[in-house]
């Protein structure tokens, strides 16, 4: 098999979305697109500790949901190349594409495709994640939240 096949069949199309997301809820409020109950169960619990920062500056758009402690997780939509997972691919990122681990550091992120000409971009970092259920798994905590948040942009 060649990269980017499953199976011997032809490689995927990076950037094909059968159900494009509606993401203008994500351009709006992209910090209400995780509930208090998920912000504890991907960020930090109790979710009062936890405050939210919504990111408007380029080269990336979005919302960082941090802890006096230091966890943060992001949610963010890049404005500027790459911002789908064909230029991620092309791009000297392009480990991120499933997930990039920082280094010695166990930070994560994940990049997913929503629609044919954008990704959403999601990681947790920080050195010490005390009361975050992910802090030995942060890559299945970002999982989570990419989980969390395309699932309330699919509801709203």
């Amino acid at each position: 098999m060649h990269p980017g096949e499953i199976c011997g069949c032809a490689p995927l199309p990076l950037d094909q979305v059968d159900k494009p997301l509606d993401i203008t809820k994500f351009d709006a409020d992209p910090c209400s697109l995780l509930t208090k109950d998920q912000v504890a169960a991907v960020v930090a619990d109790p979710p009062s500790d936890v405050s939210a920062f919504r990111k408007t500056t380029t080269p990336v758009y979005g919302c960082s949901w941090a802890t006096p402690l230091g966890t943060n997780a992001t949610a963010s939509k890049p404005a500027k190349s790459p911002r789908t997972l064909t230029e991620l691919s092309e791009s000297a990122a392009r480990k991120a594409v499933v997930y990039q681990r920082r280094g010695s550091t166990d930070d994560c992120s994940v990049s997913v495709q929503v629609t044919g000409q954008q990704m959403l971009t999601f990681q947790i970092t920080g050195t010490d994640l005390p009361h975050n259920y992910w802090a030995n798994d942060r890559c299945g905590g970002v999982a989570k939240m990419a989980e969390a948040v395309i699932g309330n942009l699919r509801r709203n």
